[in-house]
């Protein structure tokens, strides 16, 4: 792909130099040829983008008959707004659905998207976002098929374009599988190149923006746990970018039986984990609609 005249980043030129003469150059996201390969992107997610995302979540079946009951139940919620305070009694997050019904008045689909999409999408886009913590993390959840990975490949895409570079998908399953392998692969020889974890984590540690998809399939094992927190602990301390995705949210994994991050009690890295801003695979104003 040819790279975009008007570019800040390489200025047109489709490679960025480094201020660093000893340095190379680097390949611009807005060349895009070698953006997808770069991000290590798998071939389902190449494309992935907001525009064709949200196109899909709101045709997605899964999500259909909750858009229609919120839809039907927005002048009502509406009038629950507009009444005294005393009248209408405690509403749970008041101030956020005051602005997602204000925002719904102009486009009902914001209302309609997932929780905490738009967020994600302002900040891959603009950066433009307060993070609670400090740490600039994301964590989607929500069930399978739901949109998750598509959703954070269209965050990863969307950065990279802005920041003029590329961040990095990575799968947990097999980067789980792999630090296994590095440790007890004595007669398997799935380790033939003799692969450290330290190869396998380093790279991960510095990269701009890190994708960790399927955190809920995090082996159980104390060394994966172990190599796992440190990359997160890593990145954590140097303020990097890190999107992660699963079923459940960072509670419920602490709770499950086997888990590598409860065996290793480390309260700091689950406060971290908990504090990262939420994306939910369910309608932003699902929680108010019964």
């Amino acid at each position: 792909m040819r790279p975009r005249p008007d570019c800040p980043h390489c200025k047109g030129r489709g490679v960025i130099l480094d201020a660093d003469p000893l340095k190379p150059a680097r390949l611009c996201a807005c060349a895009g040829g070698g953006e997808a390969e770069a991000a290590q992107l798998p071939t389902r997610y190449r494309e992935a983008s907001f525009t064709a995302f949200w196109k899909w979540w709101r045709d997605w079946k899964g999500s259909r008959e909750q858009q229609l009951r919120i839809l039907q139940a927005l002048p009502e919620l509406e009038q629950l707004i507009a009444m005294d305070p005393t009248q209408a009694g405690p509403i749970e997050e008041r101030d956020r659905l005051e602005r997602l019904l204000h925002q719904a008045k102009s486009n009902p689909q914001h209302g309609l998207r997932p929780s905490g999409a738009e967020d994600l999408q302002a900040w891959a886009t603009k950066g433009r976002h307060g993070f609670r913590g400090g740490w600039e993390a994301w964590w989607i959840m929500g069930p399978a098929q739901s949109g998750k990975t598509t959703l954070a490949c269209a965050a990863l895409r969307a950065w990279g374009e802005r920041a003029g570079r590329p961040g990095r998908f990575a799968s947990v399953r097999t980067l789980s599988q792999q630090i296994k392998n590095a440790y007890y692969d004595q007669r398997g020889w799935q380790n033939a190149d003799f692969v450290s974890v330290r190869d396998l984590i380093e790279p991960l540690k510095s990269e701009p923006f890190l994708l960790l998809d399927e955190m809920d399939c995090l082996d159980g094992d104390m060394r994966v746990g172990a190599a796992m927190a440190e990359l997160l602990t890593h990145r954590y301390h140097e303020n990097l970018p890190t999107l992660l995705t699963s079923i459940p949210g960072p509670q419920a994994l602490e709770q499950r039986d086997g888990s590598a991050f409860a065996k290793l009690q480390d309260e700091s890295l689950l406060r971290r984990l908990k504090d990262a801003e939420r994306v939910e695979m369910t309608p932003a104003l699902a929680r108010w609609v019964r």
